[in-house]
Order: structure tokens, then sequence, then C-alpha cells
């Protein structure tokens, strides 16, 4: 654009025409560049509305032709060998790469024509409250910053990708109760899409890297037009499947999905997390930042400020969490052992009517509890109406930081929770089903700082001893984990914004 400087000399009439018919020029080009630039992206989003919508047909299509050519080859009008349904599957697979690179190419393009807007546009896609608490405090930190324009949207999910989709209205209710302002994605996979697109975010957060619980419009190669930035729901303390080798610290089904190669911006809870990250190499190492955990910035939030669901009339309870995990241990492998002790822990909870017991189960048990063949009598659905009926007994789902905080100890088989709980200073008993998969590094951490036991008969007596007053013994190995946990002294929530903001802008300069 021409530029007009100041003088102090005195412009003729003519100079000023002139000036003033130059910047009309300058700004008749800019409106037609803008008006191009919004063509192409009007043409790049249809374009990739077609590509899915094509790709999506496509294995319908092949299929379609295949049993055409089975039946035809049944009435012995044409044979269809071996090597021709390899020719047909080849041709599939070559049509589909084809669309992936095209989408791809559209995609990035897109991103790319961007205008350079004032505020970062950035839009959580939230399938499931309970993983909330990963991204909670990140969405509230860019509410309070200027730089920033955060949308949050509601959608339905498939748990632990073998389910129909849904749940969207739970995940509605639990935004409603934060008063968090969300926008319902209630809708067809390519509507959902649709929907994403056009509020035009600079930046996308999806609540896990797995792509098969989220809806396909909102899969990884669909949603690359937007920086995807990740912030891990849980902590990765798992080592590599089905492998004795101690190098395999890293497991790739936490550290190297395509969700994080595809990613722009990777942020990692500790230093030892970063270093599995990197150690994939299938990414540039710059884009894994080390941040801490946004999770346990949440949950400290929440210290002081306990609340307990049970009525205690007659005085304060001893308030246990009993929190089993998804997996059960049956076929030889698994964490949870809820299918070999939950009838103990309801016998338990009626006689000790000086305790009270939360249950708060992993949100994908619900499905895989009842579908495990393990549990018959009663079934899941009579234990958790038989559990709640209990004058002494709760269930929890959903946020958990105010129920950690009002807490006196914690029973689990689980994961992420041999982390989280130890922010609280309290008790944390690990039943071991002996079967589970290996921890990494940061999980053999996270379990010595843990009291371990065998069996359920180990567990009540180890609640016992801790209920009469017994000390913590392992406190030296809980304040090593917590080292680890928080490797940086701002909160990294803020981390994460300057790094996001400081990325976009470095990119538009």
């Amino acid at each position: 654009m021409s530029e007009i400087n100041p003088t102090s000399q005195p412009i003729s009439g003519s100079d000023l025409s002139e000036q003033i018919a130059a910047l009309r020029q300058d700004i008749g080009g800019l409106n037609e560049k803008i008006e191009v630039q919004g063509a192409i992206q009007i043409e790049i989003a249809k374009l990739l509305q077609s590509f899915h919508t094509q790709h999506l047909a496509l294995p319908g299509q092949i299929a379609g032709i295949i049993q055409s050519a089975l039946e035809a080859s049944a009435q012995d009008k044409v044979t269809l060998s071996n090597e021709a349904l390899s020719k047909l599957d080849y041709r599939f697979n070559q049509i589909a790469a084809n669309f992936h690179t095209l989408k791809q190419v559209s995609n990035l393009t897109l991103r790319e024509l961007r205008p350079p807007i004032d505020r970062i546009r950035c839009v959580f896609i939230v399938q499931s409250i309970p993983m909330w608490d990963a991204l909670a405090d990140v969405y509230w930190s860019m509410v309070d910053d200027a730089r920033f324009h955060p949308i949050v949207v509601s959608i339905n999910n498939s748990q632990l990708g073998r389910a129909e989709f849904t749940g969207e209205e739970e995940v509605h209710k639990g935004l409603t109760e934060q008063n968090i302002p969300h926008l319902r994605m209630n809708v067809s996979s390519l509507e959902a899409l649709d929907i994403l697109r056009s509020l035009n975010p600079d930046v996308v957060f999806r609540q896990q890297q797995w792509d098969s619980p989220v809806p396909p419009g909102l899969r990884t190669p669909e949603i690359t037009f937007a920086r995807i930035c990740v912030v891990p729901y849980g902590m990765g303390l798992l080592a590599k499947p089905n492998s004795t080798d101690t190098s395999d610290e890293a497991y790739d089904n936490n550290y190297d999905q395509a969700y994080h190669r595809m990613a722009w911006r990777v942020f990692c809870e500790t230093e030892i997390t970063r270093t599995y990250y990197r150690s994939f190499a299938h990414s540039d190492p710059d884009k894994f930042v080390l941040s801490g955990y946004s999770k346990l910035d949440k949950l400290l939030e929440a210290k002081g400020k306990g609340v307990w669901p049970i009525p205690e009339p007659n005085g304060r309870s001893f308030r246990i969490i009993w929190a089993p995990h998804h997996s059960l241990a049956i076929h030889g492998e698994g964490f949870g052992v809820f299918h070999k002790i939950y009838r103990q822990m309801l016998e338990w909870a009626q006689q000790a009517t000086d305790i009270q017991f939360v249950y708060k189960p992993h949100p994908a048990l619900s499905y895989s509890a009842p579908r495990s063949g393990a549990i018959n009598d009663p079934d899941y659905p009579s234990f958790l109406q038989t559990w709640e009926a209990l004058p002494n007994c709760a269930i929890c789902e959903g946020s958990y930081g105010e129920l950690f905080d009002a807490s006196d100890m914690m029973l689990t088989d689980g994961v992420s929770f041999l982390t989280e709980y130890h922010l609280f200073a309290k008790p944390i008993v690990f039943i071991d089903s002996g079967v589970h998969a290996r921890f990494n590094h940061l999980g053999r951490l996270a379990e010595a700082a843990a009291h371990r036991v065998d069996s359920f008969e180990e567990m009540r007596t180890a609640a016992l001893s801790y209920k009469d007053g017994k000390a913590w013994p392992l406190e030296k190995e809980r304040q090593d984990l917590l080292e680890v946990l928080r490797p940086r002294q701002e909160p990294a929530s803020r981390i994460i914004l300057d790094s996001i903001a400081d990325g976009i802008h470095s990119s538009r300069s």
C-alpha cells in the first residue's frame, strides 16, 4: 500500500487528489484480494465436503460391486478370482489414498489462507465431562485473556470406540451446570464437520488422541484445517504392551497416534513424557512443549472446597472413595478387579456403618462391565441400585476435585488416579490385578507412591489401619512423584496460552 508521509509543506490540490486516487486503488486491490481469498476458502470448504461425502460412500460402493460380482459368479456368469479381488482392493486403497492427499492439501491451504484476526479462535470439542478437567483451566484462562476467543462444542461419543455414538445430552447438562456456553453438535457427522468449519477456528482441542470414539467427521484427517493442540486427558503411565523389553517405555497408543503426528502443538505433562513423545521421531521435536499438566492445577483449585455427597446426621464418618478401572482383568490381562470384589465391597459397606463409601467408577466401566461376561449375580445395574440404596453409600460421576478434597482415602485398581489423588496428601491403596500392562518409568513412580495390595482382604485391612490413624509410610515416594508431576512454577494453562499465541503471531508476521 502507498505510504502517506506527513510533511510541514502545504499539499496542493492536485497532490491530494493523486494521493486519494492512489489510496482508492490500494483499497480496491485489497478488497479484490479479500474477495478472491474468501471465494477460494468457500470453494475449498465445498471441495472438502465433497471429499468427505464421497470417501464415506466409497466402501459401500465397492462392497456393492463385489456383491454383484459374487452373485454373478454364483450363477456361473463370471469367475471372480483372488487376483481380481486383490486388484480391486488395491484400487480401492489407491482411491482412498488420493482422497486423503487431496483432503490434506486442501485443509492446509485453507488454514494458510485464513486472514489475520485480532483474537485467536479456539474450539474445544467435548465428548466427556469426567475428562473435562484436563482442559477446563485452559478454557477459563482463555475466557479471561483478550488474545483468545474460546468456543466449546458438545458431541456424542462411542464408549471405547465400540458402541453407538451417544452421550451428548450428558455432556450438554454437565457444561450447563458449570455455566459454560456451548454449541450442541448432536447432529450427523457431516453436519458436525460443517458446523466446525463454519466456526473458522485457528486452534482445535479434542479430549482424546484416539479417533474411533468420536464421530467420523471430527476425526484427525477432517480437522487439520485448524491447528490441532493436544492436552492429554490423563497421565501416560503404561509401557508398550506384550513386551518385556525394558527399553519399551513409551506406548505408541499414548504417544504416537495420527492425532499426535498431525498436531501443531503437544503440551507435555512432564519431562519424562516429552522424552516419550520425541522417542518415536515422527514429528518435529520442537512442537512438544513442556507445560506441566493443567488438570493438576484444576484439581488443586478444589483444595479446601470439599463436597461429600452423603449426609452425616450423626457426625463425621470415615470417608472412602472406591474407584474401579474399566479394563476388567479377564482373559489374562487388565487392571480392573471389580468383577472379583464387588460382592465383597457390597457386604463390607452393609456391615461397616461407621464408614461412608463413594463409588467413583471409570466412565467406561458402565459399558465394559455388563458386556464382560464376568458379572452375573447381581448384574451391574442391580449392583448400582443396591449400592446406592445403602445409607452410607453413593455413586459419583463427572468432575471429582471437590470429592477428592472431602474424602479420607482412596481404594483403586486404576491408572490415572495413581498420580492425581496424591495432590491431596491422603492414603491411596492400589489393588494390583497381577495381569495388567507394565508401567513405564512414570507409572513405576506412581505405583511406588501407593500402598500396593494383591487381594480384597489386604485392601480392607490396609483401609482399616488408616482409619485407625496409621501414618502414611510413603511420604518420600509421594514427594518424588510430585516433583516430577509439577515441572514448572507457572500454571500450565499460562504456558499453553503463551505458546499458542506466540506460535500463531510469529507465523503471521
